[in-house]
């Protein structure tokens, strides 16, 4: 296959992928606009909870990641026993860490009295971050069917759940923030609620689809949840739990750049949310091209088809890096305009501090979306522990600190942690695409 072919190739598994990932954020960036309506301080609550959220549910499906992998792989060889074992395993494992995560939050929520936050926003936050810990048992159940799908290359059942799911959250948003078509009040808590019930929703509507659809379910009618073996604990494992750090350390200091953000205002706590919830937009695109990267790369690994495997890599990354460039010059265009779906124009200060982020993020969503397919790449030639090293240094080493000494020392609020995150994200792109090259142009995948 050449390249144009690979291109159309990755588009056509990622398609339905964006549209899942588009779906999912559109919910985020509807609920913020809705919780938005009740005042600077209700987004402040919601961003505070959603911070600390974030780091748990990305370690979570940090370890689902290991899930489509190896059933691409196992596809690829003709492995079903294998395909049903890796599905048993890793649903296992998903629901029991989403049960000790639960517990920890559970226990944990108080001490956001200790953040050093504006004491007015906390007791909100606590409500949203308990309400919000539930919802993981559900959606853990429902990523490891959606993992399962991915893998074998099932992609449009999730994205016809997921659109139906949103339908429901946004519904369900309106009604129980505000108190519209009969739903109590129960302001910033009540967008929590509804996103628990929609994620109890679609994990019944995946599991229910999956089952009745003709391909998956001859997969599905294979699995015996029985003779549970160390072995495939451990493979999980250890793609598992590197991929989980990778995206922990990024999603860590994006939470952690918003508690230091609040360590200067409020105000600079909700421009940082209102700027995430933007990026992440754009970012979802970019994740559903590494997925198929992801899917593509582990299937050529299996066959031990170097070329393809480089080309199928390569092109998930010329097409995010253009996309990225173009909503980059989009975002700096509209750099006033943006902040205005979130706010009405009398928060003049609140708006100008986002309207200066929203120019850094024009140039540091071109580094992240090279570096979300590198790694997804890489995680398909199960390349996990060089790219953890890196991520590590990117963020913790490079991001945060510097994030902070803008912020706090230099006074320079949100946007000081933004510089940092965007130097962050340079270098980490920079290292796992020479990470991507030395890999795919050595011998090592040939012995």
């Amino acid at each position: 296959m050449n390249l144009k072919e690979h291109i159309k190739a990755n588009t056509k598994l990622a398609l339905p992928v964006v549209i899942t990932q588009l779906g999912q954020v559109s919910v985020n960036f509807i609920d913020i606009i809705i919780i938005a309506g009740l005042g600077e301080r209700a987004v402040a609550s919601a961003s505070l909870a959603t911070s600390v959220f974030i780091i748990f549910l990305v370690f979570l499906l940090g370890f689902s990641f290991s899930m489509s992998p190896l059933i691409s792989s196992s596809v690829a060889k003709n492995n079903n026993t294998r395909i049903s074992k890796i599905f048993t395993h890793g649903m296992t494992m998903n629901v029991g860490l989403a049960l000790f995560i639960i517990i920890m939050l559970e226990l944990g929520s108080p001490l956001l009295y200790k953040a050093h936050q504006d004491p007015s926003v906390i007791p909100d936050a606590i409500q949203f971050l308990n309400i919000s810990a539930y919802s993981l048992l559900p959606l853990m159940i429902f990523q490891s069917y959606r993992q399962f799908s991915e893998g074998i290359s099932m992609t449009i059942l999730v994205t016809i759940a997921t659109i139906t799911s949103n339908v429901i959250n946004i519904i369900l948003n309106y009604g129980l923030v505000y108190g519209y078509w009969g739903f109590p009040e129960m302001g910033v808590k009540g967008s929590a609620t509804a996103t628990l019930i929609s994620r109890i929703f679609i994990m019944f509507l995946l599991i229910f689809v999956l089952h009745v659809n003709k391909k998956s379910s001859a997969y599905l009618k294979l699995v015996k949840w029985k003779n549970y073996n160390i072995a495939y604990y451990r493979k999980l494992i250890s793609i598992g739990l590197p991929s989980s750090l990778q995206s922990l350390f990024e999603i860590t200091s994006f939470a952690a750049a918003s508690f230091i953000a609040g360590m200067h205002s409020f105000l600079d706590t909700s421009a940082h949310s209102v700027t995430s919830n933007l990026a992440s937009m754009t970012f979802q695109i970019c994740n559903g091209f590494a997925v198929a990267a992801t899917v593509r790369v582990a299937g050529f690994y299996g066959k031990r088809n170097v070329s393809d495997m480089r080309k199928a890599g390569m092109a998930s990354i010329y097409v995010v890096t253009g996309f990225m460039a173009l909503c980059g010059i989009f975002f700096i265009l509209f750099k006033n305009q943006l902040p205005l779906i979130y706010f009405s124009k009398d928060k003049i200060e609140v708006i100008s501090i986002a309207s200066k982020l929203v120019i850094i993020t024009a140039f540091f969503q071109i580094f992240d979306g090279i570096q979300v397919v590198c790694i997804g790449s890489l995680r398909g030639m199960r390349d996990v522990v060089v790219p953890t090293i890196i991520s590590f240094i990117s963020y913790v080493v490079i991001a945060l600190p510097i994030g902070y000494y803008l912020c706090i020392h230099q006074k320079m609020g949100a946007v000081g942690t933004w510089i940092g995150l965007c130097l962050g994200l340079g270098f980490v792109s920079i290292m796992l695409l020479w990470r991507f090259n030395l890999i795919t142009k050595s011998k090592f995948l040939n012995k």
